[in-house]
């Protein structure tokens, strides 16, 4: 090795020095890295799974509209059914109320249906307003100070109320 311009016991040293950094690196540094990533990682997925949740809940909700329309259909076919049944000497009579009320019935059904599209709607932006906040709280809570993560939600949060 002292033909190559190496002295064994420098080489020795450095090995050792060398080792005992790469043990402290991988201690302080490396897995405390990869926890924080794998922190990460999970409410990535956290906040994914609950996006799916809410979009599950919409479509349910949407069904349950469709299913209220067709039941309102349904009664008010019936009751001008019934009526035209019922009528015979005063069919015309009978047959507006009936047509009227099948109207009242469907306006009625319509608008149940729209403040509960409503509510939903409010509900959904609420929670996906609140997701964001928290996920922007979440990714930017180890990376930018506190008053720099306020100042960012708070013009987040501004935007997003101005769109819904």
């Amino acid at each position: 090795m002292d033909k190559l311009g190496i002295e064994p016991s420098l080489f020795i040293a450095q090995l050792i020095n060398f080792t005992i950094i790469m043990v402290l690196l991988n201690w302080l540094m490396y897995k405390p890295i990869l926890g924080m990533l794998e922190k990460r990682k999970k409410k990535i997925q956290e906040g994914l799974e609950l996006t799916e949740k809410m979009r599950l809940e919409f479509v349910k909700m949407d069904e349950k509209k469709a299913k209220l329309m067709e039941e309102a259909r349904g009664d008010a076919l019936k009751l001008i059914d019934e009526a035209k049944k019922q009528a015979k000497s005063e069919e015309h009579v009978i047959l507006e109320e009936t047509r009227k009320k099948s109207d009242d019935m469907i306006e009625k059904a319509k608008r149940e249906i729209a403040e509960l599209k409503l509510s939903m709607d409010k509900q959904v932006r609420h929670e996906a307003v609140a997701l964001a906040v928290e996920m922007t709280k979440r990714l930017l809570g180890n990376v930018m100070s506190k008053e720099l993560q306020h100042t960012i939600v708070r013009k987040q949060m501004k935007d997003l109320e101005s769109i819904t």
